[in-house]
């Protein structure tokens, strides 16, 4: 902390009472400010204080109100709030204190005055006037630069500037398109930081190896080139999408913007589409099928694997409906990805089936079929496995059932060299002792006698349980709060590395949010669902905070965006709020 925050922040109660930088409305409410640091470069930013006092009474502090600020970016604030009693003659002083702290990024050379105000009962209450200087070159505006045709920059911007380019600028939905973003880097001592990664909003997202630093020529110039982020990008919808841009940190003030990507995307062709034919098929397919055997018993497992590959979004691959196969029953599989590291993106997809012949005979296990559209070919493409004929046994090993009807000679069992066999009589027959019952009649009686009191017992405590026990609406309520246990926990367990933790924290806040609003909203779209939730008198702030945290998952989810440790830490407890707010 510089000393200049320090002294704004040990004196503001003697700058409230008696300093001329803090303007006075009346004897209870007070507001002062102050801007550190007060001269910085085009790009620098600094911070703008705003602390309000209230001396007496128990009213709520309003929030500042800002002047124009066209000329500067601004991210906040940042709040704190404290109280403080003390007892002066018998007689109580209370003091309120809230301060707003605001990041201000000026974007151009000048001199401004800043000076804010707030509104309080009816009154306008003035800030002093805090004078920033700002010098330098104004920031360029974030608009698309020219490049090469290999995407590499045509003019250097300043010491260091990050850089995106994309492979193709024209494409269908979901065709890929890799995505790389690098820094260049006149002087090999700077402090660069990435602060603010790219969005891939409606794009989805898997990740490339970064490559390694190398040098660069820009206009002459040598850049030390540092990779930053290579992805691989799969449109997810027609039109133009845009590619935000990323913006870093030099020196740890300047903060540099790099520039918007737009992306023209076609939607596919209706002409030829299979039907029910997902978006996400699209690249270029081979597929296979085979079995770990091909001759068992009835009832006997064994494993059918089905294997996608090509190049695509492998991981999103939408089958056709398997093909039933006459006398197999077939579970759902254990499917595995493998992705590659190349460019073009793909890999293998494995569904492995666990399977039970249940009748004899020889069975065929039906082709398996995939549709894809080749963006290369702008056509719809279908490939088949080959069919596979499996020979199923009896329990003998015969594919024929055995026939028992025949009769039996019984002399070739017959012991050889005699033609009877002796009679065994008196003392030689075998004689056992007999085994002692255990229901005696003792027994028998005491359990007759036991059956009604049994009865009356069980009649007695059915009757209670449906009297005082839970009622469906209370059993309700407990499943939905073990799910939320359920989904809560598992987020927390993905807090770490981030897989999963977005799809649960989704799952929780919406079942919340299809709780509150009714049955009548389960399976609505967001839009109506937030709408049942208003129609519910649900306060407008929690339904700005569900679309934003659902937003954010969905981000997340679809664009690969899953933030830092701590920021889904943040957002695990902001949606365990969001959850008690709409219970209430």
């Amino acid at each position: 902390m510089s000393w200049s925050r320090r002294t704004f922040t040990c004196c503001i109660g003697t700058l409230v009472l008696a300093s001329s930088r803090f303007a006075r409305a009346n004897e209870q409410l007070h507001i002062g400010i102050a801007v550190e640091p007060s001269s910085v470069l085009a790009g620098e930013p600094v911070e703008l204080i705003v602390e309000l006092v209230r001396m007496a009474g128990d009213g709520a502090l309003p929030d500042p109100l800002l002047p124009d600020l066209s000329g500067f970016e601004v991210d906040g604030p940042t709040t704190s709030y404290s109280t403080r009693t003390s007892w002066i003659n018998g007689r109580a002083s209370s003091e309120a204190r809230k301060r707003f702290v605001y990041q201000l990024v000026p974007t151009r050379p000048g001199r401004f005055e800043l000076a804010v105000h707030v509104e309080d009962h009816g009154k306008r209450i003035r800030s002093n006037v805090e004078v920033l200087t700002v010098s330098g070159t104004a920031l360029p505006e974030s608009e698309p630069q020219p490049s090469t045709a290999d995407g590499k920059p045509v003019h250097a911007k300043g010491e260091a500037f990050p850089w995106a380019s994309v492979d193709k600028h024209t494409v269908w939905v979901g065709e890929a398109i890799t995505y790389v973003l690098k820094v260049y880097e006149r002087s090999r001592f700077l402090n660069i930081q990435l602060r603010t990664l790219p969005t891939f909003q409606d794009f989805w997202s898997e990740e490339l190896p970064e490559g390694q630093p190398h040098s660069e020529l820009v206009q002459g110039v040598p850049f030390r080139v540092h990779p930053g982020m290579r992805r691989v990008l799969f449109p997810q919808r027609a039109g133009t999408l845009t590619v935000g841009p990323a913006e870093i940190v030099v020196g740890g003030r300047k903060r540099v913007r790099g520039q918007p990507i737009a992306v023209e995307v076609r939607p596919l062709p209706a002409e030829g589409q299979p039907s029910g034919f997902s978006p996400n098929n699209v690249g270029k397919f081979t597929i296979t099928a085979d079995i770990d055997r091909n001759e068992l018993g009835v009832g006997e497992p064994f494993t059918l694997t089905v294997t996608m590959s090509g190049t695509g979004n492998i991981r999103s691959l939408v089958p056709p409906p398997w093909p039933t196969i006459a006398g197999i029953r077939r579970y759902d599989p254990k499917v595995t990805t493998e992705l590659s590291t190349d460019v073009p993106l793909g890999g293998t997809r494995k569904y492995a089936f666990l399977v039970i012949p249940e009748q004899q005979g020889e069975l065929t296990i039906a082709p398996h079929r995939l549709d894809f559209f080749d963006p290369s070919t702008g056509r719809y493409e279908s490939v088949s496995t080959e069919p596979i004929v499996l020979r199923v046994l009896a329990k003998d090993g015969t594919l024929a059932p055995t026939d028992e009807s025949e009769p039996r000679d019984p002399e070739q069992n017959a012991p050889e060299g005699s033609d009877l066999i002796p009679i065994l009589v008196g003392d030689t027959l075998p004689r056992t002792e007999p085994v002692a019952h255990w229901l005696t009649p003792s027994r028998w009686f005491w359990a007759m006698l036991s059956v009604p009191t049994v009865l009356a017992t069980t009649t007695l405590g059915t009757w209670a349980w449906i009297r005082f026990g839970p009622d469906e609406r209370a059993r309700t309520r407990a499943r939905r709060l073990a799910r939320e246990r359920e989904l809560i926990a598992r987020a927390r367990a993905a807090v770490g590395e981030g897989d999963g933790f977005h799809a649960a924290l989704a799952q929780l806040v919406h079942g919340a949010a299809v709780d509150r609003a009714g049955p009548s909203a389960v399976g609505l779209p967001r839009p109506e669902l937030l709408e049942y939730l208003r129609r519910a008198n649900v306060p407008g702030v929690t339904l700005s905070r569900l679309r934003e945290l659902l937003d954010r998952c969905d981000i997340a989810r679809f664009a690969g965006q899953i933030g830092t440790r701590e920021e889904r830490r943040d957002l695990l407890e902001q949606a365990i709020e969001l959850v008690e707010a709409l219970r209430r």
